[in-house]
């Protein structure tokens, strides 16, 4: 009889605490336009199939992640090296599928080469504030 009672006093303690301060049960909501948020990192692989156009000179891809937070990229490696002319990734809403109601938050990350190379590739380091998930996309 006696456990009975302390476990009673337990439980009802513990929801008392629960019903007192909610905000302690939940994790607050990440801020995307804080830069100081939780930020993910993962690095994407940027090859044949990403290019866009016939010249072979433009290459493109759409990750999801969920979050429009700032987004902090660099270019790791590249072959063959100093292929690249220019290089951004930034976050951005996708309406690709907007008919079905889609909207994909994420980051578009478009790299121009100097010249063709049907063989090129770029790897890119990619941080993004309040990421959930990286998906590498079939969007573009």
């Amino acid at each position: 009889m006696r456990r009975w009672r302390k476990s009673t006093g337990a439980v009802v303690g513990a929801a008392l605490f629960l019903v007192a301060a909610p905000g302690l049960a939940t994790a607050a909501p990440c801020d995307e336009n804080n830069p100081a948020s939780p930020a993910r990192t993962t690095q994407i692989t940027l090859g044949a199939s990403d290019f866009t156009d016939y010249a072979r000179d433009d290459m493109r891809t759409f990750v999801a992640t969920d979050s429009l937070g700032q987004v902090t990229a660099r270019i790791i490696a590249q072959v063959p090296r100093g292929i690249v002319r220019s290089f951004s990734a930034m976050p951005v809403t996708n309406r690709y599928s907007w008919e079905y109601g889609e909207a994909l938050h994420g980051i578009d990350v478009h790299v121009v080469l100097k010249h063709r190379d049907p063989a090129a590739q770029v790897r890119v380091s990619v941080r993004q504030v309040c990421a959930q998930y990286f998906r590498d996309s079939f969007l573009y």
